[in-house]
């Protein structure tokens, strides 16, 4: 059996995608709402159960935070209830980057505007046949197939393009 991976990249719209290494996987977004942080933490702890229960994973995929001077430090909790549930639930988690995830994605990191490789992570997702529909399911598909390659023997081979057919 090939290993099932749900990904979540973490924000007030959170982005998640969920699917068999070398199948095709699915996308969406979930509104956490404007609403105050603490009900955004329940939120994350019940959507993340939620998909833990409908789709037995066994592999949980997070976005992990990245701070800096401005950075909101209350979107490390979205992460840390993500992280805490699959543990909860025995599920493995892993967290990456988001460099990490967008170099192997996009084949490097491109020096452009947040809004352009945002654009670029929709079109790899479009040219691989994903159905995407917005950009945060986009992040989610990209970080799903990086912990796919990262995990999944079967998912590694799908990836060299057709160098073995």
């Amino acid at each position: 059996m090939t290993l099932a991976v749900l990904a979540f990249d973490t924000a007030t719209l959170t982005g998640v995608a969920y699917g068999r290494a070398g199948e095709t996987p699915r996308a969406w977004s979930v509104d956490l709402g404007k609403v105050a942080w603490e009900a955004r933490f329940s939120k994350t702890l019940r959507m993340t159960a939620h998909y833990i229960d409908k789709f037995r994973p066994d592999l949980v995929a997070v976005e992990a935070f990245v701070g800096g001077p401005k950075a909101n430090t209350d979107l490390a909790g979205l992460v840390a209830c993500v992280k805490g549930e699959a543990h909860r639930r025995g599920v493995p988690v892993v967290a990456y980057y988001p460099a990490t995830i967008r170099k192997y994605f996009l084949g490097g990191v491109p020096r452009s505007s947040q809004g352009q490789v945002k654009a670029l992570v929709m079109a790899k997702c479009r040219m691989l046949g994903w159905n995407v529909p917005d950009n945060d399911a986009a992040d989610a598909l990209a970080l799903w197939d990086f912990a796919c390659s990262q995990h999944s023997r079967a998912h590694q081979m799908l990836s060299v393009g057709g160098l073995f057919k």
